[in-house]
């Protein structure tokens, strides 16, 4: 069962009279439209890491020294 639970915070004020526009020029739930807003962005943050968690392992530096020795 999914089961929700209510998160409050504050927005700016123009933040706010924009959802309230753009809700109501598209017909979309406020809920909605906040739910989405911060699966993507939590989606992208996500991948930013994992990025940066990938360019890390792929650029570390490996000396002269440790790579002959693997090699033997």
């Amino acid at each position: 069962m999914n089961r929700s639970e209510v998160f409050a915070t504050k927005l700016p004020r123009e933040l706010k009279k924009q959802i309230d526009q753009v809700c109501g020029l598209l017909g979309l739930r406020k809920n909605f439209l906040i739910e989405e807003a911060v699966r993507e962005k939590l989606e992208d943050l996500l991948d930013a890491y994992d990025l940066r968690q990938a360019i890390g392992e792929a650029s570390g530096f490996h000396s002269w020294e440790s790579i002959k020795k693997e090699t033997r």
